[in-house]
């Protein structure tokens, strides 16, 4: 776990005041010691995506929780999806080509009745 002065160092344009305005939003929710704030691995990614998009996309205070929450559900359906992937894998070739069959039958029943 790295400490904040360690983070400030990996985000040398981003302001401790800005890191601890974002933890107390909860864009960020590192752990707390006496020490103060402690960042696993997680929270450091999450600091840099914040940086990205606060400075580079210009994305503001208002819009930043509705954009943080989407990208979370897309990460949870991207793992979600690499571990039915992976449990496919390894099922028997029936399984998976039964499987197959009926994600496309759902997708071109989903896509159809988007055209109506």
């Amino acid at each position: 776990m790295k400490r904040l002065e360690e983070v400030l160092g990996e985000l040398p344009t981003v302001a401790r005041t800005e890191i601890l305005t974002w933890i107390e939003a909860e864009w960020v929710r590192p752990e707390a010691d006496a020490t103060g704030p402690r960042f696993r691995p997680v929270d450091v990614a999450r600091l840099h995506l914040i940086r990205e998009l606060r400075q580079d996309l210009d994305i503001g205070s208002e819009a930043m929780p509705i954009v943080l929450s989407l990208m979370d559900e897309m990460y949870t359906l991207r793992r979600r999806l690499a571990a039915l992937a992976r449990a496919l894998a390894e099922a028997p070739d029936e399984v998976r080509v039964d499987v197959r069959a009926k994600c496309r039958a759902y997708l071109t029943a989903a896509e159809e009745e988007g055209d109506r």
